[in-house]
């Protein structure tokens, strides 16, 4: 009984000690992720491409202020921007965290990223005003 106790415990413990090097690996692995999502997103900015122009961070969930270049993408385009935005916030690749999407020139909300997905609001149709 004791020399399967001892084999147990080295088993154990060599399974134990061995994950943390593995772990270590994965940490880089996400900060190099991030890393790239960073410059990309950055690319996309007020001094590149227009996708957004500033985040507040202040409310919860966060609030994306979307410029000239995010409405003339695409609708697959602005999901990724979306989607990539949500994981930088979140600082991991595989996680998201919620967003709030306003359009910069009106402080208008005009989406939202969430348990959902992406989802952009349909535009309320204009009526013209009696006088």
């Amino acid at each position: 009984m004791k020399p399967f106790l001892v084999a147990f415990l080295v088993i154990f413990l060599a399974a134990v000690f061995e994950a943390p090097g593995v772990s270590g690996n994965e940490f880089k692995e996400r900060e190099a992720k991030i890393s790239q999502y960073k410059k990309w997103l950055d690319s996309l900015g007020s001094h590149g491409s227009q996708y957004w122009m500033r985040l507040d961070g202040k409310p919860r969930p966060h609030r994306l202020y979307l410029g000239e270049g995010f409405y003339r993408a695409d609708f697959k385009s602005q999901e990724r921007f979306v989607d990539t935005f949500s994981n930088y916030l979140a600082g991991h690749p595989e996680k998201f965290m919620l967003i709030d999407l306003f359009d910069a020139a009106s402080n208008k909300p005009v989406g939202e990223y969430g348990f959902g997905g992406f989802k952009l609001y349909t535009k309320p149709l204009q009526t013209a005003e009696r006088p």
